[in-house]
């Protein structure tokens, strides 16, 4: 699943042929994705900086102390000063998910979604990300969830495919299957 429109795109590009240029491609993807966390859990942050009263030089100077503070690279700060000159700080959600996929289509990695009824041991998850990446040639790293209504098992999501292994898919299945005799 392709992240963000085609300008987000555009700069989350830019900003990784830049980055790994200069080998600090994951640092700054970690720097963006600090910043847009801090944006989404802080409501009032969000708004100043959507606010159109208030001069883009508070904003400059607001946005400066953020990045220092978070000690992201100078990259990152620069980028970030740019993003906001250009009116696009709120499209810095859709540029990180862009930014994260252009890295991992660079590094030949993808990231997989892993759900399951009851937090999966490190062998377990190991074992996953392995037969994952043998799977679809990658190197997989996995971001784990928790849902009780699987019941069992896992559900795996690599891009738009999914491993459906949950109890409740099995459930299901067995019930059509007696339904229609």
């Amino acid at each position: 699943m392709r992240a963000g429109g085609g300008v987000s795109r555009r700069y989350a590009r830019a900003l990784g042929d830049v980055a790994a240029e200069r080998g600090i491609l994951e640092p700054v993807g970690r720097d963006l994705h600090a910043i847009a966390g801090l944006f989404k859990q802080n409501r009032e942050a969000a708004s100043f900086f959507a606010n159109p009263g208030i001069p883009l030089a508070d904003k400059r100077r607001v946005l400066q102390s953020l990045a220092e503070r978070a000690e992201v690279q100078p990259l990152s700060a620069s980028f970030l000063g740019l993003i906001l000159e250009k009116r696009r700080l709120p499209d810095l959600p859709e540029i990180v998910l862009a930014y994260e996929e252009l890295t991992d289509e660079r590094l030949n990695r993808a990231k997989a979604t892993v759900t399951s009824a009851t937090p999966l041991p490190e062998p377990t998850m190991e074992g996953l990300r392995t037969r994952l990446g043998m799977a679809i040639g990658k190197e997989v790293y996995l971001e784990t969830r928790v849902d009780s209504e699987i019941m069992g098992g896992v559900v795996a999501q690599v891009g738009s495919t999914i491993y459906d292994g949950s109890l409740r898919t099995q459930l299901r299945r067995m019930r059509e299957q007696l339904l229609k005799g």
